[in-house]
């Protein structure tokens, strides 16, 4: 038992039990049942020495709150971390958030913002630093071990969380007319957890780093300049802490290269490259990450599946990318009937290679049948159920081989230009063309044309995002308020953001593409005694994504009307008056049984008439990993995988709950309980809705012996054709004895997560 507490000035006294009965039953105040406050205080008292610090037993009280392994007391944990951290960081006092900065400034943390004296004293009556004590433990902990500004080396932390918020609200006003109005409106979104910045804006907002991108996309085409930027591209945007998404055009293994006199040696080596580009310099502690795609009429087909087995043979394993492999409805048709399909490669049939991303299933099948009877298509034939099934069980026992579906990719979107490939985490789908020279990516001037009309200029793909907490989101108008800051707040950073490659800026700049998703669904399911699997869940997430689509392009227009609309909107379908409601999947129509409720011929009318709007693509769903921990919620669309969970990257560890996991046991559904096709039918509701894709997730649990049979496996992939699923990211696997076979570490380095 616990007998000399030794004071932070270093003078020791006598253990006073009241004093530590004071502090957990205040940390527990309004908590309710959830917690027994005298029980952590024995426990503490029973479990740590009979001398200590006065920081060692506010430790040790945390500790034994979270070893408890529920929200209640992870809240509880929370408001000692709270205290913990003002004493720790402001031990003379916390100061105004004008000294604050006066001080960061000099430091080189910070930069002069242009705020006067009157509105720094204004700002000041704004912020909350209450708001610390009502957060859950595990978002408190997030934001100081990585979002608050610090001496890394020193170990010196100078924010708490409001202070975050505030910088970043501060940042993203300083130009606006009313700066104080504006830094209001985006600190009470961001403290009241109702908008999900991206990490990069986190860390970055208000200091001299303006890296404020996620991800990056880019193909090459097939020649050696353009392989060469490929991997330019790659090492230079993980060194500005973006994860890739790698398309590469060139021919295949045994092709003949300048008329025979080479034989090119196909796609392993630029792979290898590629792998050797992104894990060059660290992320957060790790190389960088890269997810590189290919579709399944590839020649290299049965290489390229096996590239991360351990089984491998080593000169043909490369296990530091991800793969993505992207099929059509043509190669559905061949797993429906069990038939065979032929491979083909760029250089013998660039047209046909072409037609695969296209919006125009019909032109790939009228080439398909063109080029099937030759003795090329002949010899290359395969079994497409031998195909699809080793990629499964790939995705099965890594959870790292993904799926995309070129054909939907590139119908159901506003874009017209061509889609390739999706992004390290698979929710993005936009446009990309490589590069023929590392001239052409340093270019200060467009290349073709400013204006985007005529041909395309060549383009990397770059996603800038936010998400709205849908469960915390008060009403309509709340909803318009968050879709609205949200997206200025995306187009703030693209404007603010620092371009390695000056082509690169221009084009970002041109096409102002966003992606904005939501996070806490689960929260709001439970919340609203709504089930992913049943019926009223499904009318319900209907409801939520619809309202969520209908805000987000109104943002979209009320801020082309504001600023301009983005300068390549012609190169889309929304000048036209095109809508997501116009193109998703018609079979999820069968799943629902509501209608629209928004006006969205006068919101297409109000589109026309303002011939587009500020972004050239603005929804998708990403995996949210980190940002969930931060605003203590539930990430992205997902079910949880349980009511607690210990989450772990390359240098934390967190104690995650479910929110009100207690109170709402009943009414959240676990993801290892939902039914496969249960799940790709919410993810469809989701694409009726979504511009982009959605980093979806697939969950199977393995009880005993069980194995998942090839059948199923088929069966799943059909459904997700069935149903207009553009992308599939994680397949996970949780067997009987608790393994998870998946990835709760969705995107290394901290890359393209919100």
């Amino acid at each position: 038992m616990i007998k000399t507490i030794i004071k932070r000035d270093g003078s020791k006294e006598e253990f006073k039990p009241y004093k530590l009965n004071k502090w957990a039953e205040w940390a527990s105040n309004n908590l309710g049942k959830y917690v027994d406050w005298s029980s952590v205080v024995m426990q503490t008292a029973a479990t740590i020495g009979q001398e200590c610090t006065s920081k060692q037993l506010q430790e040790q009280l945390i500790r034994v709150c979270l070893d408890n392994d529920s929200w209640s007391y992870y809240k509880m944990a929370g408001r000692l971390l709270a205290a913990l951290l003002d004493k720790e960081i402001y031990p003379n006092g916390k100061p105004t958030i004008q000294e604050l900065h006066n001080k960061l400034i000099p430091l080189g943390l910070m930069v002069e913002m242009g705020y006067s004296d009157e509105e720094y004293a204004k700002l000041e009556k704004v912020i909350n630093h209450d708001k610390d004590y009502e957060c859950v433990y595990f978002g408190l902990d997030f934001i100081n071990s990585k979002y608050a500004i610090k001496d890394r080396v020193k170990k010196v932390v100078y924010e708490t969380a409001q202070f975050v918020y505030m910088r970043m609200a501060m940042f993203l006003a300083k130009d606006e007319p009313d700066k104080v109005a504006e830094a209001t409106e985006w600190y009470n979104l961001f403290s009241d957890n109702v908008i999900n910045a991206p990490t990069p804006n986190y860390v970055n907002l208000g200091t001299k780093l303006n890296g404020l991108a996620s991800c990056c996309v880019y193909t090459t085409n097939d020649n050696w300049p353009s392989l060469a930027v490929g991997d330019h591209i790659a090492y230079a945007m993980t060194c500005m802490s973006a994860g890739i998404g790698s398309h590469i055009k060139t021919r295949s293994i045994g092709d003949s290269v300048r008329s025979g006199a080479i034989k090119h040696m196909g796609k392993l080596p630029y792979l290898r490259s590629l792998q050797g580009a992104v894990q060059a310099n660290m992320q957060a502690g790790r190389g960088g990450a890269s997810t590189a795609y290919y579709t399944c009429y590839d020649p290299e087909i049965k290489d390229l599946i096996q590239l991360r087995n351990p089984r491998q043979v080593e000169d043909k394993k490369i296990r530091g990318l991800h793969y993505n492999m992207g099929s059509n409805k043509t190669f559905a048709r061949a797993i429906a009937t069990d038939g065979d399909y032929f491979t083909f490669s760029y250089k013998d049939h660039p047209d046909l290679y072409e037609a695969q991303y296209s919006g125009d299933q019909t032109e790939f099948e009228r080439l398909y049948a063109k080029y099937s009877n030759t003795k090329a298509a002949q010899k290359n034939k395969l079994r497409a159920r031998d195909i699809l099934g080793a990629v499964e069980q790939e995705a099965y026992e890594t959870g790292t081989a993904y799926l995309h579906f070129t054909d939907e990719m590139n119908r159901h979107t506003p874009f017209k230009d061509k889609i390739y490939s999706s992004n390290l985490c698979v929710e993005t789908s936009f446009p990309t063309k490589g590069y023929n020279s590392m001239l052409e990516l340093y270019s200060e001037k467009f290349i073709f044309s400013e204006d985007g009309l005529g041909e395309q200029e060549p383009e990397i793909g770059l996603c800038s995002l936010a998400a709205v907490n849908v469960a915390n989101v008060k009403n309509d108008d709340h909803y318009a308020k968050a879709a609205y800051y949200a997206l200025k707040m995306i187009n703030k950073c693209i404007h603010y953001n620092h371009y390695v490659f000056p082509h690169l800026g221009l084009t970002a700049k041109a096409r102002m593409n966003a992606g904005i998703g939501i996070v806490g669904l689960a929260h709001y399911m439970a919340k609203n005694k709504k089930f992913y699997s049943s019926q009223e869940g499904r009318d319900e997430i209907h409801k939520v994504m619809e309202t969520h689509a209908w805000h987000v392009i109104n943002a979209s227009l009320r801020l082309g009307k504001e600023n301009g609309n983005a300068p390549w909107m012609k190169r889309t379908k929304w000048p036209d008056g095109w809508l997501p409601i116009d193109t998703y999947n018609k079979s999820v129509d069968s799943l629902v049984t509501v209608g629209l409720t928004r006006d969205w011929e006068k919101l297409r009318k109000d589109i026309i008439e303002n011939k587009g709007i500020a972004n050239s693509c603005l929804i998708n769903l990403m995996p949210a990993e980190s940002s969930s921990k931060a605003s203590q919620t539930t990430n992205s669309a997902y079910p949880i995988r349980d009511y607690t969970l210990i989450k772990t990257d390359a240098s934390s560890v967190t104690y995650w709950a479910a929110p009100e996991g207690e109170k709402l046991k009943r009414y959240y559904e676990i993801a290892w309980d939902i039914d496969t096709k249960d799940m790709i039918d919410v993810y469809a509701i989701i694409q009726k809705f979504t511009d982009q894709s959605i980093s979806a997730d697939l969950y199977r649990k393995l009880i005993g012996d069980e194995v998942v049979t090839t059948n199923e496996m088929f069966s799943n992939y059909l459904h997700m054709v069935k149903r207009g699923i553009k992308t599939r990211y994680y397949q996970n696997t949780k067997t009987s004895n608790g393994t998870d076979l998946g990835s709760e570490d969705m995107c290394p380095g901290g890359s393209c997560t919100l």
